[in-house]
């Protein structure tokens, strides 16, 4: 009996021990029971980030930047940011200066920015005219460039339907970048932060996603995902045949490593008795398990660093690279045969892919925060000061900026 008690003690001195460990582990996966909501929602990085961005985009306003010299070659890639007018605050300046600051002048040369004020009086539009936003961007179109672009934006901002409008301002956002004849199109929400050194990033990770795309016998692939929230990727309900299949694995692991030993190994029958086995059984396994899956899914088991498939359990799209062919063989005609309806725009690219089976890649690390608070329909979607969005990446705030910093350069070192 005394055995059996130091075993218990001895279990329940294990067991405290994981239970802090777990605890120190899993306390940014919303998954985990073990979640600190206020110190996963700190925002060390974006902070810094934002500061950074925002400078830039002050000091660009006041230097007149010449003009792109490129005539022949297109830019390597096209990057896409429609905006529209929030109630009291504007994360554009942000954005665009986050995506700016830190590259180098043969970097920029590489990128074209079209930033879509989508208004039919962009005047009303905080950020019209701002000095900052016409030196960054290279293209700013307005309804106006197109007679039937106008005409159903008129109608469309009298009807007052936000899926219909936003989709089809992120189609003429795709039409403008096909104009440039880059390969890949970045469409970007008007409220993201990225982080130094993003480009680099998303650039290797797409000829990852092409190379991954042809050995899976694919020419193409429907997007590159650059962020993602972690809420979505824990333990899912339909995946429960999965979990109680691995939990029966494990049980009948354990039961065979107390019946093996009994029948081949005599002497063992002494300290493994039908009281040690029960106890084993029945209560130390399930609480095991019970604090495995108490862990939460991001903890216990991450997502590998590079470029995986992501096709389910995904939102939303603040930062999605497709390639130009995808955009100018599938999503222009299918956004311009679907234009009334009413699906969100992230919700109606899904639903193609699901419908389709384009494959869906997704970065990890992600590049990019989503910081907005406030929807661009008016709906507040925050906690508080220093934790804007419940749509959140907490590890993107666990960058080191000086590592950061120190990457870029090296990068930038060798395309010198």
């Amino acid at each position: 009996m005394h055995s059996n008690i130091r075993l218990i003690m001895g279990f329940m001195f294990m067991y405290s021990l994981l239970v802090g460990y777990l605890r120190s582990a899993c306390w940014k996966d919303p998954t985990s029971v073990f979640f600190q909501n206020g110190r996963a929602h700190a925002a060390p990085y974006s902070t810094h980030r934002i500061q950074q961005a925002i400078q830039y985009a002050d000091l660009a306003g006041t230097i007149k930047r010449a003009k792109s010299n490129r005539t022949t070659t297109s830019p390597e890639l096209c990057i896409g940011i429609p905006s529209v007018r929030r109630d009291g605050i504007s994360y554009l300046k942000s954005t665009l200066g986050s995506l700016q600051h830190g590259l180098s002048a043969k970097e920029r040369e590489s990128i074209h920015f079209v930033v879509f004020l989508a208004h039919i009086d962009q005047k009303s539009h905080p950020d019209y005219d701002q000095s900052w936003l016409i030196a960054m961007a290279d293209r700013l179109p307005s309804y106006s460039d197109d007679s039937e672009r106008f005409t159903l934006a008129e109608f469309m901002e009298r009807d007052k339907t936000h899926g219909t409008k936003s989709k089809f301002d992120y189609s003429i956002a795709m039409e403008e970048c096909m104009r440039t004849g880059a390969p890949y199109i970045l469409l970007v929400e008007d409220d993201v932060v990225f982080l130094d050194g993003w480009r680099h990033r998303t650039m290797q990770a797409l000829d990852q996603a092409s190379t991954k795309s042809w050995k899976m016998g694919h020419i193409d692939f429907l997007y590159l995902r650059l962020f993602y929230y972690e809420g979505l990727l824990g333990w899912n309900a339909e995946s429960w045949p999965i979990y109680l299949g691995w939990s029966v694995v494990i049980v009948t692991a354990v039961l065979s490593l107390f019946i093996l030993p009994r029948c081949y190994i005599p002497a063992t029958r002494l300290y493994l008795t039908y009281y040690v086995f029960l106890l084993i059984l029945l209560v130390f396994t399930p609480l095991l398990l019970v604090l495995f899956f108490a862990a939460g899914g991001n903890c216990v088991l991450p997502q590998p660093p590079g470029v995986h498939l992501m096709p389910k359990h995904v939102c939303c799209g603040q930062g999605l690279v497709f390639p130009a062919a995808t955009v100018s063989n599938e999503l222009l005609p299918l956004f311009r045969n679907n234009r009334w309806s009413e699906v969100p725009t992230d919700s109606f690219i899904e639903d193609y892919a699901d419908e389709t089976g384009m494959l869906r890649w997704a970065l990890t690390p992600v590049v990019m925060q989503h910081v907005g608070g406030r929807s661009s329909h008016g709906v507040f979607r925050g906690y508080g000061k220093m934790t804007p969005s419940r749509i959140w990446n907490f590890g993107f705030e666990w960058n080191d900026a000086d590592s950061l910093v120190e990457e870029h350069l090296r990068v930038n070192d060798k395309m010198v």
